[in-house]
């Protein structure tokens, strides 16, 4: 995530999205194609409502769910049940209710700004915020000696209750403000300052998910560019002219990405934004965020700063181990009459071997045979060698395409996660041969292999897959390995599961 700092002075009015360049006779020698005139990008219609719409409506839809949340359970509790006790006692506990639950809500950023969060996030803070609030009713209930006018019962079907329309009422206004901002409505306009690598993936991410609300209008580069664009976004002028830039931009936001190499110069930046109250953002360095490996403690108060090491020991392995035996098999229970509808298929459309074996490297480089469903015609690799998969694949058959938009090939490897070889989350396993060049020339590739590959991983679920750099997967990879939780691997899970139906570089 990108660290915050805000100017004091007031946002600017929306303009046009593209502005001349700013470049002096001096600096023209250095950027040469900021001589001609700059391509249009799509405008942002700042025709939005209040910026404030999204958390009054969540603050309005929530006051109303848990207001209703006392009488629904109320009714399953007594009146579903045949009882008619007084409900006098649960109408004056609503408003008291309701302060509790906004209360546990705001603690848990429900009310603060979506832009950068996605749904998971959202709604794993809600059932949080949710569980406080009903940690709180409890502890009301108890504080004051009202146990003998309200059921503890009643608090299951209202907490369900609320968490259900809760939920819907998260995905609608999701779905609502996505709409609007893939029109351009409610979008940030953001200059980005610099040309590194994390200033392109965050561009990529952006341009990925214009649902997040953020539009780069601009780049400021120090490098000549001979299409005068990075990442498809055209390069405005030099980094020296970013607050010039950001005015007549009408930025937003100034979005920093300058490596950790270029420190000194970062910190005259932060001082000009700040001096021109300009509202900044610093992207700290790709290659440092993902895999910082950095931990802290201290003895009677003298720092020590140790390396971070692999979470997935200990305690930690052995629930995780247990967590895949069981979803595998259930699973695999679960799914078989569709897995004997994908084998039928198969066997009726295409000649040769149901399964496509390949031998991976796994845990502690131990090799092992992975499983698939066959995509591809017999002997796909007889004349191009082993190749990653590109769109349009000739070798790929229409029900391997099929199989492969909706991930249902990989199905098979819940064997693979029931022997042991794999886990439901983690790395993704490389073949053997690409696994031997990537070993000696990615920087820390090697360490993907501390833990058992995955069915699915954090990368994956940040659209990394396929024939995305191996460089960028790997960061990922390491930066899961090294911030490992259930959590983290619930989140993965979900994740998977909404993207299966939404992905688009499957093929």
């Amino acid at each position: 995530m990108a660290s915050q700092y805000k100017g004091a002075g007031p946002r600017r009015e929306s303009g046009p999205d593209i502005a001349k360049p700013i470049v002096t006779e001096e600096k023209a020698d250095r950027l040469v194609p900021m001589a001609q005139p700059m391509p249009e990008v799509r405008q942002a219609n700042r025709r939005a409502l209040p910026a404030d719409w999204l958390p009054l409506a969540l603050l309005a839809g929530d006051v109303a769910i848990s207001a209703l949340s006392v009488p629904f359970g109320y009714w399953v509790r007594y009146v579903n049940a045949g009882q008619v006790l007084p409900f006098g006692p649960y109408v004056a506990a609503i408003p008291v209710v309701v302060v509790l639950y906004l209360v546990a809500l705001a603690v848990n950023r429900q009310y603060s700004s979506w832009r950068g969060r996605t749904l998971v996030d959202q709604l794993l803070s809600l059932y949080y915020g949710i569980g406080f609030a009903a940690v709180l009713m409890l502890a009301a209930i108890e504080l004051a000696n009202l146990g003998q006018s309200f059921s503890r019962l009643t608090l299951i079907p209202a907490v369900v209750f609320a968490a259900v329309l809760m939920t819907a009422e998260r995905y609608v206004l999701r779905q609502y403000e996505t709409r609007l901002r893939r029109q351009g409505i409610g979008t940030e306009r953001v200059l980005m300052v610099g040309t590194g690598e994390g200033g392109e993936q965050l561009i990529r991410r952006m341009n990925m998910f214009p649902q997040y609300g953020f539009h780069v209008v601009g780049v400021a580069s120090d490098d000549t560019y001979a299409d005068g664009k990075f990442v498809g976004v055209p390069v405005v002028g030099l980094v020296d002219d970013v607050p010039a830039l950001a005015t007549q931009l009408r930025a937003d936001q100034v979005f920093l990405a300058l490596p950790a190499s270029q420190r000194d110069r970062l910190l005259h930046l932060i001082k000009m934004c700040e001096d021109q109250n300009l509202e900044f953002k610093i992207v700290p360095d790709l290659l440092e965020l993902m895999t910082s490996r950095v931990a802290s403690n201290s003895i009677d108060g003298l720092p020590l700063i140790g390396v971070r090491r692999n979470q997935l020991r200990g305690w930690a392995a052995v629930v995780k181990r247990a967590i895949d035996i069981a979803f595998s098999a259930i699973l695999l229970t679960l799914l078989s009459p569709l897995l004997l509808v994908i084998t039928i298929l198969i066997k009726l459309t295409m000649p040769g071997p149901l399964l496509f074996r390949q031998e991976r490297i796994g845990r502690q480089r131990r090799p092992f045979l992975i499983y698939k469903f066959r995509t591809m015609i017999p002997d796909a690799e007889s004349e191009t060698g082993p190749v990653v998969a590109t769109p349009g694949d000739s070798r790929v058959t229409w029900l391997g395409r099929l199989l492969r938009r909706f991930s249902l090939d990989e199905l098979p490897q819940l064997l693979n996660v029931l022997k042991g070889d794999m886990s439901l989350v983690g790395p993704r396993p490389q073949p053997t041969f690409f696994d031997e060049r990537y070993s000696g020339d990615v920087p820390r590739y090697l360490e993907r292999q501390q833990v058992r590959p995955g069915l699915t991983g954090w990368a994956e679920v940040n659209d990394l897959r396929g024939a995305a750099p191996i460089l960028d997967r790997t960061m990922y990879d390491v930066y899961y390995i090294e911030n490992w939780s259930l959590a983290l691997d619930l989140k993965c899970v979900i994740l998977t599961a909404m993207r299966v139906f939404t992905q688009r570089h499957a093929y």
